[in-house]
Formats: structure tokens, C-alpha cells, sequence
């Protein structure tokens, strides 16, 4: 099967791969609404006042990115195992038409779910609460604080991260890509704090990326922000890195053989 792009292919294989897995995914929606029910339910009740806007972005967040990494490890990983493989790589569709099915319940169709469905929580759980009134404050993604919309195209860069992860290793998919996240994570703090600490020619206390580097003395610190007030920069290079991931685990996919 040639990796050209077919509609009409295409269509048929988003709704064969909606109708074996509707049921599933169904399932998994119910036990991440039961979650966020318990949660956020606990913590407001738990709350010395109402939960506001602030709190519930935290919640919304977490729920995303953690929901939505958990999810996308699991989209290519009957690659792993070789029965499964043997179907998914032979199924008369290219390369290209599977990923995308999988990149788009990955990430914009989890993302046309997710919304609404936080929302619905939150409504509940505010709907249920005695101390909030009738016109109770709600989060809005859409003129919230900056930052989440910056954290929102994290969770892109999350979701091709465990795309790619999905499509590399054959077992424990989410753990393994999480772990070398982290090292990853941890090995650009550290060769950049070295950069920025040669580039100044002291020691830093700390210098982490696209954030400010400090230093103490004479014990007064003392800031050093090259990217401060520059969040256009950060925003477009989130934006290259996921792109370039969801790239990589197309061609991780592609390369795969029976």
C-alpha cells in the first residue's frame, strides 16, 4: 500500500476504527468524568470557600495534560504487540491515513470531548456547592490568564511526545516515554544552565530554559531574563517542537514492518 493520501480511503477507515473502538473510548470518557466528579468534588468540599477561577484552571490542567498523555500513549500501541501489528500494518490503508485517524482522537476530537465535559463537572460540582451563588465564577480558556493558553500548547508538545513514545517502544508505553521525558527534561536544564552560566562567566543558582537565571551576592540576588516579557518566542517554539514531534512519530509508524 502506497502512502498517498486518499479521502474516500480515509473515511472508511475513521469510521471501521470508530466502530471497534467506540465503546472503549465511551468508557474511558465515563471513568475520566468519575474521576473529576471525585476530585474536584472533595477539594470543594473540603474548601474553606468556593472554588474560583484560578483554582479550577489548575484542575483543568491537570486533568488535560494527565488525561490526555495517559490516552495518547495508548493510540499506536497495538504496535507492540506482534498480532496486532500484523493487522494494523496490513490493513489496506497507507501509513499516513492510520496516523492521522489516531493524531485526530489524539488530539482535537480529545480536545472537542475533554472541554466540554470539565465543564460539565465544574457546573456540577459548583451547582452543588450551598455557598456559591447564582451567578458562580468560571473558568474561560479563552480570556483567562495567558499563561494557560501557553500551557494549552504544552499539551500539544505533550500529546507528540507520547504519540512518538507510542509508536517507539513495544511495552509499558506511557512509563517509558514519561521517564525519558524527564531525563530529557533534566539534561536540557542542565546544559543550559551551563550555557548561560559561561555566557555570564558565574555561577548561577539557577537557570532553567526560557525562564529567568539568578545569582547571589553579596547576599542579594539578582535576575537575569533574556526571555522575560517574550512569551510570542516560547509560544512559536512549543508550537516547531510539536510539530516536529507529530512528525517523528509519523515516521516512526511508517518505518514500522510485518
Amino acid at each position: 500500500m502506497n502512502n498517498h493520501f486518499n479521502l474516500s480511503r480515509f473515511a472508511l477507515l475513521f469510521r471501521k476504527h470508530t466502530v471497534e473502538q467506540y465503546k472503549t473510548y465511551l468508557l474511558s470518557l465515563g471513568v475520566l468524568l468519575g474521576a473529576m466528579f471525585i476530585i474536584m468534588g472533595t477539594a470543594s468540599y473540603l474548601a474553606a470557600t468556593p472554588m474560583e477561577s484560578e483554582e479550577q484552571s489548575i484542575f483543568f490542567m491537570f486533568f488535560l495534560i494527565g488525561a490526555g498523555m495517559v490516552f495518547s500513549s495508548t493510540v499506536f500501541a497495538q504496535l507492540g504487540d506482534k498480532k496486532k501489528a500484523i493487522a494494523f500494518l496490513t490493513l489496506p490503508a497507507s501509513q499516513l491515513e492510520k496516523y492521522l485517524v489516531g493524531w485526530l482522537y489524539a488530539f482535537p476530537i480529545y480536545l472537542l470531548l475533554f472541554i466540554p465535559s470539565f465543564y460539565l463537572i465544574l457546573t456540577i460540582v459548583l451547582s452543588i456547592d450551598p455557598r456559591v451563588g447564582s451567578d458562580p465564577e468560571m473558568l474561560n480558556i479563552l480570556t483567562s490568564d495567558p499563561r494557560l493558553h501557553i500551557l494549552l500548547i504544552f499539551y500539544a508538545l505533550f500529546n507528540a511526545l507520547m504519540l512518538v513514545g507510542s509508536a517507539y517502544f513495544n511495552k509499558h508505553h506511557f512509563i517509558k516515554t514519561a521517564f525519558a521525558g524527564f531525563v530529557g527534561i533534566l539534561l536540557f536544564y542542565n546544559l543550559n544552565k551551563l550555557w548561560v552560566q559561561a555566557m555570564l562567566g558565574r555561577d548561577l543558582v539557577s537557570a532553567g530554559p526560557f525562564s529567568a537565571a539568578y545569582f547571589m551576592e553579596n547576599e542579594k540576588r539578582f535576575d537575569v531574563g533574556a526571555y522575560e516579557g517574550n512569551e510570542l518566542l516560547i509560544v512559536l517554539l512549543l508550537v516547531v517542537l510539536a510539530l516536529i514531534s507529530w512528525v517523528v512519530a509519523y515516521f516512526k509508524i511508517k518505518e514500522k514492518q510485518v
